[in-house]
């Protein structure tokens, strides 16, 4: 007999994941139920029914996958900022390859940079300083075989903030523009607010 699998699927402001999210399950050979409000008292009442919990970090009942371990996943770890937010990850990746240098996570990482600024304008001196070879790399990839590296907001989500550069005028431009939307009435949707979240990542696939 085929156990019976319910997936809770919810994603408020994100419909395109959603959608994502809802085929993806439905594609598996195992017939899977999905529902977009979460089945009250599924793992207490039915242990043998599988409960997936895919969904926003809000959304999800944390307590719920405590307490029903063999019989309820979630997408997500109640204690997380240490694997989601970009700066953090690099910091515990870096932490943690320091004391293992044998450890996979030295080639499956991209390398990382990171980047701590409220104007544009800070910019110009982390060239000289913590961006140093960050700069000597930007400089190699120029010319014909170009080499593209990837911004990304340390605090931010759902892809917001994520650009793409492959020069020192390149990543001006951007956190110009991040500049421009604050000031702006009708800004990008995909923009973000350097002032307010300070943190970014560069990270390159060497």
């Amino acid at each position: 007999m085929t156990e019976t699998v319910t997936a809770f699927v919810d994603w408020p402001t994100a419909p395109l994941t959603k959608s994502l999210v809802e085929g993806a399950l439905k594609s598996l050979p195992h017939p899977i139920k999905v529902e977009s409000v979460l089945p009250k008292g599924l793992a207490s009442n039915a242990p043998t029914e599988k409960l997936v919990q895919w969904a926003t970090y809000d959304s999800i009942d944390h307590e719920l996958t405590a307490q029903a371990r063999d019989t309820v996943l979630s997408s997500s770890y109640t204690f997380r900022k240490g694997l989601i937010r970009k700066h953090f990850l690099s910091r515990t990746i870096h932490s943690y390859v320091t004391k293992r240098p044998d450890s996979s996570l030295v080639h499956a990482a991209p390398r990382t940079w990171e980047i701590e600024l409220t104007f544009a304008d800070e910019l110009d001196e982390m060239w000289t300083d913590e961006l140093f070879d960050l700069a000597e790399l930007l400089e190699e990839a120029g010319g014909s075989d170009p080499r593209w590296f990837i911004l990304k907001p340390g605090m931010a989500d759902r892809g917001m903030g994520i650009r793409l550069f492959d020069s020192k005028d390149g990543l001006q431009s951007i956190f110009e523009e991040f500049e421009e939307s604050e000031d702006a009435e009708d800004e990008d949707d995909t923009a973000v607010f350097a002032s307010q979240l300070r943190h970014f990542v560069v990270q390159v696939r060497l």
